[in-house]
């Protein structure tokens, strides 16, 4: 997926969240502002939109002295999601397609960073499942599972990996001897998983755990390491959670993979097919 115009303005302001997350400094703020602004106005539009926005975080945490401005946030998300574990199990119960449910839960995540800060939990877990998917290839999810012996699963926010287990718990109880490894970041960027969040919510006790060997946006093939690029040629089955992971994987055609994701702009729902907000299962 290429970086398009819309992405110019919103490197710009994911830069902002950064640098107002980083420091209470209203003046360090500015002048780092200022600095991610004159950058983006001498770069060129190319490379994935998640290239692309790199640049804003490192520049901001170089500058702020802070790597991981987003950690009380992600330990926030962690704990609002465990919190709602007992009604994903409850959910899962009463449903005559548990796949289907665990499914709908995986993308419940991108879902609830809508709702931050005043965030009704139940409210949104019920829309969560009564949301269709735009698109939805969950009966070729299905099939693949039923054939597979591993499933490499690429995780995304902290907070959403609540859902990704519970969904990669529900894939194991289907299929006893499935062997499913997980994907953390090496490094904190953004709000996405590193091995401590996926520790904290229990990923850990469910599957293997693999870190992509950087702290980059996405799965950048050509940065990842050994070990995870080893995983991602091999694996029967790759799924892939979120939107920076697909603007990242989406042009990696030689192994066919399953994105699980809100569409949270409207560059990615045109590449998508779909709208603005959809919730897609897309086989590719």
């Amino acid at each position: 997926m290429n970086v398009a115009l819309d992405c110019l303005p919103c490197a710009i302001n994911q830069g902002h969240t950064a640098v107002t997350h980083s420091t209470d400094d209203t003046a360090l703020q500015e002048r780092i502002l200022r600095l991610v602004a004159e950058t983006y106005a001498a770069k060129h539009l190319t490379g994935t939109p998640a290239d692309f926005s790199q640049e804003a975080y490192d520049l901001v945490a170089r500058e702020s002295g802070r790597r991981d401005p987003f950690a009380a946030e992600k330990k926030r998300c962690n704990d609002l999601a465990l919190a709602m574990l007992p009604e994903c199990y409850t959910a899962l119960a009463r449903s005559g397609d548990p796949l289907a449910v665990g499914a709908q839960l995986a993308v419940a995540g991108n879902i609830i960073d809508l709702g931050i800060p005043q965030l009704d939990i139940h409210g949104t877990l019920r829309r969560a499942l009564d949301t269709p998917f735009a698109v939805n290839d969950l009966e070729r999810l299905r099939a693949d599972l039923a054939r597979a012996a591993t499933v490499f699963y690429i995780g995304d926010n902290a907070g959403e990996i609540v859902f990704d287990r519970v969904f990669i718990e529900t894939m194991q109880k289907l299929h006893p001897a499935l062997r499913v490894t997980f994907s953390v970041k090496s490094g904190p960027i953004i709000n996405d998983a590193t091995r401590d969040d996926a520790r904290a919510v229990g990923m850990d006790n469910v599957c293997a755990l693999i870190e992509t060997g950087n702290a980059l946006i996405g799965a950048p093939l050509a940065h990842v390491s050994a070990a995870f690029h080893q995983l991602f040629d091999t694996a029967d089955v790759i799924i892939s959670k979120g939107q920076g992971n697909f603007e990242t994987l989406n042009a990696e055609t030689q192994r066919p993979m399953y994105f699980i994701l809100k569409a949270k702009c409207n560059l990615v729902a045109q590449e998508l097919g779909v709208q603005f907000g959809d919730s897609v299962l897309k086989h590719v």
